[in-house]
């Protein structure tokens, strides 16, 4: 009988005892040790899940006994503790974003391919859990299959990520350039932006406006607006917020044969008779319009939020020595639309993509540098925090 993986969890916030939760209900794998930043909360989780706890990382990873680890630590720490992992031949799924900016991403990326070297089975993965719910995946196979013919544009309205002042609160690294990266781009829409580059590809330009700490107490963007130009000629926007409610999220993609709409986890497809573009070109009505027939389509609801898809293709992998369904490089792609926004907003002009992740690197270490924010002091003991929650 094949022996059960061991597993280490690194960090121990709400998502990281939420995975070990999940694992726990695993077969063929335990979570053996576990590693936080403060004393106290390494002592009461080791004794409430029965692990060894560490506040040393490389006494965690040097202890002989892992397989695997879980980074679900803020966005910084990914890079470095990826890294050491790595570097150990331990398999590792990091949260996202795969790292704060594309520079670090690179960085972790390289690392895994030069261990891949040596160990060719060596597993690097990433949560970006929303590729495997229902609806996305419909709607993947539908742009795939050239229904709708040339993709003409795209609006997708995501602001039904609401997040009050408390949720900022109850983390020090929370809203701020230092300790998370970025704000509702690169924390709460890193898996639509992750969408969008597996829905479209990479864009070749991207414009964007941002408003910084524009209805909450932080110093990153809150608010969002942008243009995203493609190689094929497709136009799309994006606009994201933290402060609306309530919130949209509807992404409303036009083809020259027809409109496919994803709002609230449900699909309507609009499909013309014929295409649009050729009728603008052919019909001698000078008022007429193409006849479309509309379809909704049903759905089963997803059975889990994807986290646990995604653990279980990690372990998977690991045991059939096989390449995870989302591997951690694809994270570079979201990273570069994200920085590209932030950049453009930033700097007030376009942004062609490739952007350079030297400069922005350089610009985030600067927000850093310049910042005269500060946490606002305030009790959060009384402040409830169901993760569960926010899961979309």
């Amino acid at each position: 009988m094949q022996r059960k993986l061991n597993i280490g969890m690194i960090g121990m916030g709400n998502m990281g005892q939420h995975y070990l939760e999940l694992l726990a209900k695993m077969p063929g794998c335990q979570v053996v040790s576990i590693w936080s930043q403060t004393n106290e909360k390494v002592r009461k989780l080791s004794s409430k899940y029965q692990v060894q706890g560490f506040t040393d990382l490389s006494a965690m990873l040097d202890a002989g006994n892992l397989d695997a680890v879980i980074v679900a630590t803020p966005h910084y720490q990914h890079t470095h503790m990826s890294i050491e992992a790595l570097q150990r031949k331990l398999h590792v799924l990091v949260e996202k974003p795969v790292a704060a900016h594309l520079k670090d991403a690179c960085r972790m990326v390289k690392a895994h391919e030069q261990q891949k070297q040596v160990q060719p089975d060596l597993v690097f993965a990433a949560f970006y859990q929303q590729r495997t719910t229902k609806h996305w995946i419909k709607m993947k196979e539908f742009i795939s299959s050239g229904r709708l013919g040339k993709l003409m544009r795209f609006s997708w309205i995501n602001t039904s990520w609401f997040r009050p002042q408390a949720y900022y609160d109850i983390g020090n690294w929370r809203g701020t350039w230092k300790g998370e990266g970025g704000g509702v781009l690169l924390n709460q829409c890193a898996h639509n932006i992750d969408l969008l580059w597996w829905l479209f590809g990479m864009p070749a330009a991207i414009t964007a406006t941002a408003s910084f700490g524009k209805y909450h107490h932080i110093e990153v963007e809150d608010e969002v607006h942008s243009i995203l130009e493609y190689p094929s000629g497709l136009m799309g926007s994006f606009i994201a917020s933290t402060s609306e409610c309530p919130g949209t999220d509807r992404l409303e993609i036009v083809g020259e044969y027809g409109k496919l709409v994803c709002e609230n986890k449900k699909i309507s497809l609009y499909l013309n008779s014929s295409s649009a573009l050729d009728y603008i070109q052919t019909s001698q009505e000078a008022f007429g319009i193409v006849q479309h027939a509309l379809t909704e389509i049903d759905l089963d609801r997803d059975e889990d939020t994807g986290h646990e898809i995604i653990l279980s293709d990690f372990l998977q992998c690991i045991t059939e020595r096989k390449a995870p369904l989302i591997p951690a490089a694809e994270g570079l792609h979201s990273l570069m639309i994200i920085n590209g926004m932030v950049l453009s907003a930033l700097e007030g002009c376009k942004q062609y993509l490739p952007i350079n992740a030297d400069k922005y690197e350089l610009k985030l270490n600067q927000l850093i540098q310049n910042s005269t924010y500060s946490k606002p002091e305030i009790d959060t003991s009384a402040i409830n925090v169901d993760i569960k929650a926010s899961f979309h």
